[in-house]
């Protein structure tokens, strides 16, 4: 019976097809082991090209006497080998099922062989290196663009220094086209119109210029605290005469420097 790639594996409804990417192994008792038995795990290839490795083997319960295998290539063949109890408990195994009359065949080495085992010291080596590998390549992108900015920055620079006499020759054959003018450099930017006072705003309004009140809010810049049957004089400024004396003070150093300027905090 051909061995279809697609054949359904269900142990449970009896057909045990498995597919094996490493080699296969089967057990045999070891004959010079009198007072024991001991297993020799026997690896199965394929008997017309020696294939022991993508092998596929598939029983079906009611229908097969034998368990049938086939290679890679395509040969087919009956494999008496595999014992067919074996095989259904390797499948049972496979599918989950844990049978624990039947441990010792896989203790025994019956089955797939196992993957080989990992090497994490060259794993963790060849990591290294391939990390290493990609900082040296990212250093070296990086200095290749640097280098690349700066010869463009350098290059930009000497073609604008060769091209200065063109420039200028080219503005004095526009000014002699021109009549002899030389053009007018316009800027960009439109200037700033300076912003009107606060006066002009009043006035374009019709709103009266606001009064200044008193500098003492207590006496209202009368110099006393009045109220019926009450004068004191104020004691949070130094009334109107001292004010009035300050003032005329500052008058006259404003007089004495000539030019008008005030004083400092005045």
């Amino acid at each position: 019976m051909p061995i279809s790639p697609w054949q359904p594996f269900n142990p449970d409804g009896g057909d045990f097809y498995l597919f094996f990417a490493r080699r296969f192994r089967y057990v045999v008792e070891d004959p010079e082991h009198t007072w024991r038995r001991v297993w020799i795990p026997t690896v199965i290839a394929c008997p017309m090209c020696e294939a022991d490795t993508g092998l596929r083997l598939a029983y079906k319960s009611g229908t097969d006497a034998v368990v049938e295998a086939a290679c890679p290539v395509g040969h087919t063949w009956v494999e008496p080998r595999v014992d067919v109890s074996q095989w259904m408990a390797y499948c049972r195994f496979r599918s989950g099922r844990q049978e624990a009359h039947w441990l010792w065949l896989i203790e025994a080495g019956f089955g797939e062989e196992p993957p080989p085992p990992v090497d994490y010291v060259k794993e963790l080596r060849s990591t290294a290196i391939e990390v290493a590998k990609y900082g040296r390549r990212k250093a070296k992108a990086k200095l290749r663009r640097e280098v690349r900015q700066a010869k463009k920055q350098v290059g930009k620079r000497v073609r604008n220094e060769a091209m200065r006499p063109v420039a200028a020759l080219l503005r004095t054959a526009w000014t002699m086209q021109a009549g002899g003018a030389e053009p007018v450099k316009t800027s960009r930017r439109r200037p700033a119109e300076p912003k009107p006072p606060a006066s002009a705003y009043r006035k374009a309004y019709g709103i009266q210029t606001p009064k200044k009140g008193p500098k003492c809010l207590v006496c209202e810049d009368s110099g006393r605290i009045t109220a019926p049957g009450i004068s004191v004089p104020c004691v949070e400024c130094a009334g109107p005469a001292a004010a009035a004396l300050a003032a005329a003070e500052r008058r006259a150093e404003r007089a004495r420097r000539g030019n008008g300027e005030r004083l400092p905090g005045k």
